[in-house]
């Protein structure tokens, strides 16, 4: 009786101070230090795929929804970086929003604080998300820079609901074809430990690929581990203005052990030092279709230490590269070094060194407009090879011209002295210059600038597609390539367009689909028309 009357007092005394806590919306500011409040509950809402209050809803809205498999709530819980009886941490709650929105079967994710109770200091935080459709067929008939790719299968996004993934696919295009399947999950009960299994049968070779790594997945990770080992097995093929003139066989094998710790944190700036070791062995061999010797065969496994700097500064934007999506972008400096010394205890052909940089930032240049830098070196310096050089840049200008206009351009400027055969730089189809052939010219050098006009429909076709018209204009070359015997198209490249981007609205693999009609400016007959391409990218 009376430990019944305790339960009751207990629950009444819930109640009123449950009566107590004060709704608050997300732009609303928590009264005090944050630091004093505690997380007394975490609500979370899941959101089916489609909305069917909506206008234009048929019956295969009703179907999708009936028939998908919902995220599960310990998918959700397992990503987030918060706990109940956790003191408050608004950087949490924005860290663990952007994990959730890069998971591809999530479409949105929100996580903020829905109550405040002065009473006992404490707060209930809820989390949003809304799902994506995540099985899709993969059947498709692409045709882009001239060459024909179809693939047939099936990808699910997120099996039963737990957020991993499984594709089984039969696929074709220039290079050759076969069967893949891939099975990912990127967060094994929990542990943030992700693995991923790949096994493809090609009509050159096969391919095989199995990864279990921790990553640094939030800013306070302390430490990281990977583990991968991959075989793959290809025939290569060198090509001139578009067209096939040497295949090689290509036999790699590939090991990779490391781990990571974090040095040092300053607010929202961490440094971090990875250290690992990397077999890396590289066979060339004639096939019946070569016509040159093949490239010499390598082995730089090494021994390497690595440095990282960066700093979390991400806003909330949209139509950055995408459209209609909120996307994630940092401001933060982003910096790392790696310094890699090849062993022939490791099976390295010989000894030396190789030194690898990269540098990412974005910054705004005006009230609507950015300027992205993404640059890279890769110094080799090994005594039975030449010292080979690679600096990469790439620079991408986004101004919105208004609500619904966007102007995007970028400049890619390589430069590369006694680069790999089978590591040249190529230019055309998807690598750039769209209105001409895959691997139209490569090179150890390449200069590529390209910009586009993209204006942002109001159409959503029954909530699959979002639709955007564009025109664009490319320009750009490669050169430096020992092995060139054609004189045709050497120079500069030329090539205009315009063309549609779809965005797969509520579909796991949201790549923008560019549907485009492209003229290349050219003295080459073969090219003398309007050719069309059809791809699909995550990205400008």
């Amino acid at each position: 009786m009376i430990r019944r009357c305790v339960t009751l007092l207990l629950l009444i005394c819930q109640q009123l101070q449950a009566a107590d806590c004060i709704a608050v919306n997300a732009e609303q500011p928590l009264p005090g230090k944050t630091a004093d409040w505690t997380i007394a509950a975490i609500e979370l809402q899941r959101n089916d795929i489609f909305d069917l209050n909506k206008h234009h809803v048929v019956w295969f809205h009703y179907l999708a929804n009936d028939y998908h498999v919902i995220t599960s709530e310990q998918a959700i819980r397992d990503d987030l970086l918060f706990q109940t009886g956790q003191r408050l941490d608004p950087a949490l709650l924005n860290e663990t929003e952007r994990l959730l929105r890069s998971r591809r079967y999530l479409r949105h994710a929100e996580v903020s604080v829905s109550h405040y109770c002065p009473a006992d200091n404490t707060v209930k935080v809820k989390v949003s998300s809304w799902d994506n459709w995540s099985l899709l067929p993969k059947i498709s008939l692409g045709h882009e820079g001239g060459e024909t790719k179809t693939n047939l299968g099936f990808a699910e996004d997120n099996l039963w609901g737990t957020g991993n993934q499984l594709m089984v696919e039969y696929f074709s295009d220039s290079e050759r074809h076969g069967y893949k399947t891939r099975f990912l999950s990127p967060n094994i009960g929990g542990s943030h430990w992700q693995t991923a299994l790949q096994y493809a049968d090609n009509s050159d070779g096969e391919t095989y690929q199995f990864r279990l790594n921790k990553p640094f997945y939030q800013l306070g990770s302390e430490r990281s581990y990977g583990f991968e080992v991959f075989k793959d097995i290809k025939d290569i093929s060198e090509y001139q203005r578009g067209d096939v003139y040497n295949e090689y066989q290509s036999k790699v094998q590939y090991l990779s052990v490391d781990t990571g710790w974090k040095l040092s944190q300053q607010g929202h700036t961490v440094q971090r030092l990875s250290v690992g070791v990397k077999l890396d062995d590289r066979h060339f061999d004639a096939n019946e279709y070569s016509t040159l010797a093949p490239p010499p065969d390598r082995d730089l496994s090494q021994v390497w230490l690595g440095f990282e700097w960066f700093e979390s500064n991400y806003q909330k934007l949209h139509n950055f590269y995408l459209f209609n999506r909120v996307e994630d972008i940092n401001f933060g400096w982003q910096f790392g070094a790696r310094v890699g010394a090849l062993s022939t205890g490791l099976g390295a052909y010989s000894a030396g060194m190789q030194y690898q940089l990269f540098l990412n930032k974005t910054w705004a240049v005006g009230q609507s407009s950015w300027l992205v830098l993404n640059s890279d070196v890769n110094l080799l310096d090994a005594t039975e090879l030449p010292q080979q050089r690679l600096f990469n840049t790439q620079l991408r200008y986004i101004k919105h011209l208004s609500d619904n206009q966007v102007w995007l351009s970028q400049l890619r400027v390589a430069f590369g002295e006694n680069l790999f055969r089978d590591e040249r730089i190529a230019i055309g189809g998807d690598e750039g210059m769209r209105a001409f052939p895959l691997y139209y010219q490569t090179g150890d050098k390449a200069i590529i600038a390209s910009s586009e006009y993209r204006y942002i429909t109001p159409w959503h076709v029954y909530q699959l597609f979002d639709v955007a018209i564009a025109a664009f204009v490319d320009a750009g070359r490669a050169w430096d390539n020992p092995d060139q015997q054609i004189e045709l198209d050497q120079g500069r490249l030329y090539g205009y367009g315009i063309g549609l981007r779809l965005l797969p609205s509520h579909a796991s693999r949201g790549s923008i689909i560019s549907i485009d009609l492209s003229k290349p400016v050219t003295n080459n007959p073969e090219l003398s028309g309007w050719r069309w391409r059809f791809i699909a990218k995550k990205e400008f």
